[in-house]
């Protein structure tokens, strides 16, 4: 996107964290947060930068897209592109647009016009000055990416910030070592976020790829009221390895790609992602199609209006008005109030501000408000909420796409055994937990069964994620670490021969428990989701 900075939404939701874990039987906290969360007690809320004024180093990109590990944060939403000359690869078209998203001298409050039906909300146009920076009138926002490292979240929602973007993913090799630190911080200070994908169309690299590389690194969905649909950034391509300003695809091949990425993001999450673009690059690259109008749209235009919407949207959800402040990254106003910025949130079924609703919306209901009948895994996690083996949370939501820490893993694995009976010491085993913790019995009975074990610190760390290895390591023990000889030759190209967990690895893939990626990899270091672990579970079992 034109450089999304976490788009902050509304001190007004008041949903439980999305890293919140799953409860135990007591409920939840006097705070409404599942106990078992783990809360962030650092006072300021990821604070690094005391003026958190619109602050970042002009991206320097690679040939080709980057890779994790690599120095480059990589694309961010429109910020490679901050002037014409840097946009000289464009079409002459792409030049005219890119002056208007560049925009000149920013026009007077008082001398701009309310916008039309198909430009913005009605009062949208409506000026107010924050410092020296301008502001459409709405509710404020802000996206960010591995450009702005340094973000005081606190002190952004102090200037008005309501709700957030978070670069997440790029491509299927690029993940931001800014997402956690960003997300969560926007999260502590108030703001309702989400997180976005920067799309590098291919046709070596599916939608569908992408899709899932995007939820399997941070970018999922849960109806918690405080967790917006993930963004996909579809722009000008800023990578001449990749051709043109379309990457090379045709209309044809763009609309086909899109589809792929949303129909691969709705299975895996229940709803529609929503879209980032600009109105210029959607009718070069796509031939303005409106096959998307029932997705939520975030228009790019940094200029006094945003101009002429794409075709099929007769205005937008979220407009990016200004990448030079007042806030930090990109900034951004929402379209609608309050309730309908909820609404965006918290429904599957959303309809966009100057779009449709969605025709895709699930018939019939699915075990969870946030899983629908449609979700790849809705019979195991189905399975798992009939069994109790895995709970939801108390405002009727599974969240599918979130981590699994070790206390509700311990739990977990008493509830597969039956729930024996059992005493737990009156002195704790770890250092880190008392015997009145979250979980307390179940993890000193997993201890007593070898299942789960502490560190040489003599610490346990519940609420640490459980990797997929460990999960591997998990399930064969309680199997009964049954007889198993691994191969001699590994099935998966990242799980080399000696590696930790090998053979419990091998084991899990020869009883059909995991079948690993389609990139032949398992990838062991992964942290395991709460649908994948439902799955491995029901497979286990079954």
């Amino acid at each position: 996107m034109l450089s999304l900075t976490a788009l902050t939404i509304t001190s007004l939701l008041t949903a439980v964290p999305s890293h919140a874990e799953e409860s135990p039987a007591t409920g939840t906290t006097d705070a409404g947060a599942p106990a078992g969360e783990l809360p962030l007690v650092d006072g300021e809320v990821v604070s690094y930068d005391d003026e958190a004024v619109a602050s970042y180093d002009d991206p320097e990109l690679p040939q080709s897209a980057p890779s994790t590990g690599d120095d480059t944060p990589g694309a961010a939403m429109g910020q490679y592109q901050k002037t014409v000359e840097e946009a000289k690869h464009l079409s002459e078209d792409s030049e005219e647009t890119m002056e208007q998203i560049e925009g000149g001298d920013l026009p007077d409050p008082e001398d701009t016009a309310s916008a039309s039906s198909t430009s913005g909300p009605i009062g949208a146009m409506s000026l107010s000055v924050l410092g020296s920076a301008w502001q459409p009138s709405g509710i404020q926002g802000m996206d960010v990416s591995g450009w702005q490292p340094s973000v005081n979240w606190t002190r952004e929602y102090s200037m008005g910030a309501r709700f957030a973007y978070v670069k997440a993913t790029e491509g299927t090799t690029y993940t931001s070592s800014a997402f956690d630190s960003q997300y969560i911080g926007s999260y502590q200070a108030g703001m309702t976020r989400g997180a976005y994908h920067f799309a590098v169309p291919t046709r070596t690299s599916t939608g569908a790829a992408q899709a899932d590389y995007f939820v399997d690194n941070g970018g999922g969905w849960s109806a918690d009221g405080r967790t917006l649909p993930g963004l996909l950034d579809i722009e000008y391509n800023p990578y001449p390895a990749y051709g043109n300003i379309c990457f090379n695809l045709s209309q044809s091949e763009m609309v086909n790609w899109i589809e792929s990425f949303s129909n691969r993001y709705e299975k895996r999450t229940g709803r529609l992602p929503a879209i980032y673009s600009t109105t210029d690059w959607w009718a070069t690259c796509t031939g303005n199609t409106a096959r998307f109008n029932d997705h939520p749209l975030m228009i790019a235009r940094w200029t006094g209006s945003p101009g002429v919407m794409p075709n099929g949207w007769s205005t937008y959800d979220i407009w990016q008005y200004s990448e030079t402040g007042p806030f930090s990254g990109d900034s951004n106003v929402f379209g609608g109030s309050a309730a309908k910025l909820r609404d965006l949130a918290i429904n599957p079924n959303y309809r966009p501000i100057g779009g449709k609703a969605p025709t895709t919306a699930p018939t019939t209901a699915g075990p969870f408000r946030d899983v629908s009948a449609s979700n790849q895994f809705a019979t195991e996690i189905t399975w798992a909420k009939n069994k109790k083996y895995l709970n939801g949370w108390s405002d009727g939501t599974y969240r599918p796409t979130e981590n699994i820490d070790r206390n509700a893993m311990a739990a977990v694995a008493y509830r597969m055994a039956g729930s024996p009976a059992y005493t737990p010491p009156r002195v704790s085993p770890y250092k880190d937990l008392t015997p009145s913790s979250a979980f307390y019995k179940e993890i000193t009975w997993a201890r007593s069964e070898g299942l789960l074990t502490g560190w040489s610190d003599g610490t346990f760390r519940p609420l640490n994620d459980i990797d997929r290895n460990a999960t591997a390591a998990l399930l064969y023990r309680m199997a009964g670490s049954p007889s198993y000889t691994a191969p001699r030759t590994t099935s998966f190209k990242d799980v080399p021969t000696g590696s930790a967990f090998y053979k419990e690895i091998h084991w899990m893939s020869a009883q059909g428990i995991t079948t690993g990626w389609n990139d032949g990899t398992f990838r062991p270091l992964d942290q395991t989701h709460r649908d994948a672990m439902a799955a491995f579970l029901y497979r286990f079992a079954n």
